[in-house]
């Protein structure tokens, strides 16, 4: 799609900060990396990024060097601002870029006295007019949001990932590019360019493979193409990034969609027997079932709808580990005592217990079918294996049992 021309007219000085920094005077790189010159583009950017506004000079260096104490903060910032202008001079004032920075009554800012091309200012303005054409003129707010997203190349300024000051500067135009995204996306819906959707959120993955609005529309239009095979690969292998790296499952919304998913294919089994080899799957557990907490807690709330038909007893077990004074004991002392503890109740309780690690100091478990004192009893055995195998290190391990429901008698201590 051919670009159209914008306010910002063609400038011989280029300042790219999105994805990388660099400033360009016609073929003449500025912006060289170095050790000696890191810490005065520092201060470029931090004059850069916030335009217009004025700074004293211990101002500058608090914010972007909060770990240092400076003594004399003029001489400091004098000596940074001496090399920055030097690297920035040029011979002709058109071109002479240094003028940018001012110094008045004490504090420096920058000024557009030269004319140059920053990134984010065109990239902003793309943004912001495909928002008016929108409504208006659909056609032209593909172009617009089209150009922004073509020039947001990645995050803002990234080579200062660890500086807080730039945090919600960078989170200010990460923002508008995710928004840009989303409304072209829309576009691209409305006129039933499902292809264009794919391509568009396929790139938008690459800068930011965790945004999951990104992947619920890349599978909204892929299943809208009946590309439903690639839908539920994709689903597959985002869902397992996620889990991997952040340890996070699928959402509701994602779900909904691999539901849908299933539904789209048209893949049904009609014969039980299979389905209930599939549902059995491979037979990898000899005793107790570990689960996560909120499995666990799913399985709690369908035991009491079980136990309210049924009568049946099913008994709530929690083991707790302590300092003998109750209070939580050292992440690491206690790490290798739950670990330990685990593998004991895994291996002492039955298959159909289910057991969870509650947090990082308590195990949980279900146990079916005991009254009070057999449970008792098993929590007394866990505790005589552990202590045969391993030592507590000086912490205490304490026990209880519950009724599932609340039908009598308090909590039994023991």
């Amino acid at each position: 799609m051919p670009k159209r021309e914008i306010s910002v007219t063609k400038q011989q000085i280029k300042i790219q900060t999105l994805g990388k920094f660099f400033i360009r005077r016609g073929d003449e790189v500025l912006s060289e990396n170095s050790s000696r010159s890191r810490r005065m583009w520092e201060v470029f950017k931090y004059l850069l990024s916030n335009r217009d506004k004025s700074f004293f000079p211990e101002e500058i260096l608090d914010n972007i060097w909060p770990e240092k104490n400076y003594n004399d903060p003029n001489t400091v910032m004098r000596a940074q601002m001496f090399r920055l202008r030097q690297a920035l001079s040029a011979d002709d004032p058109e071109n002479n870029l240094a003028s940018n920075i001012i110094f008045s009554q004490g504090c420096y800012r920058w000024e557009d006295k030269v004319n140059c091309w920053v990134d984010v200012d065109e990239f902003e303005e793309y943004v912001n007019q495909g928002k008016k054409e929108s409504a208006t003129d659909p056609e032209k707010a593909i172009a617009s949001f089209t150009h922004a997203i073509e020039l947001y190349k990645g995050e803002y300024l990234p080579e200062s990932a660890f500086s807080e000051w730039i945090l919600p500067v960078r989170a200010y135009y990460h923002d508008l590019y995710l928004n840009c995204v989303y409304d072209l996306a829309d576009l691209y819906k409305a006129k039933h360019a499902n292809n264009e959707v794919v391509k568009l959120c396929e790139q938008a993955a690459t800068i930011d493979y965790f945004e999951e609005k990104i992947h619920v529309k890349l599978i909204e239009a892929l299943l809208a193409e009946d590309m439903t095979n690639r839908a539920k690969a994709h689903y597959n292998e985002v869902t397992s990034a996620y889990y991997r790296e952040m340890g996070v499952k699928p959402s509701a919304e994602l779900k909904s969609l691999y539901r849908l998913i299933s539904l789209e294919s048209g893949s049904f089994e009609l014969d039980l027997g299979t389905i209930q080899e599939g549902l059995k799957g491979k037979e990898l557990i000899n005793g107790a079932y570990l689960c996560d907490a909120e499995l666990f807690s799913y399985f709690y709330k369908l035991e009491r709808l079980r136990n309210e038909r049924s009568g049946k007893s099913v008994l709530l077990c929690l083991i707790t580990i302590t300092n003998p004074d109750y209070s939580m004991p050292a992440a690491a002392h206690l790490k290798a005592v739950m670990n330990n503890l685990q593998e004991v109740i895994l291996e002492d309780l039955r298959k159909g217990d289910l057991v969870t690690r509650w947090n990082d100091a308590q195990f949980l478990m279900m146990l079916p079918g005991l009254n009070r004192e057999q449970a008792a009893v098993v929590m007394d055995r866990i505790e005589k294996s552990y202590l045969k195998d391993y030592s507590l290190k000086g912490l205490s391990i304490h026990k209880k049992v519950e009724s599932l429901l609340p039908l009598e008698g308090d909590a039994h201590f023991f």
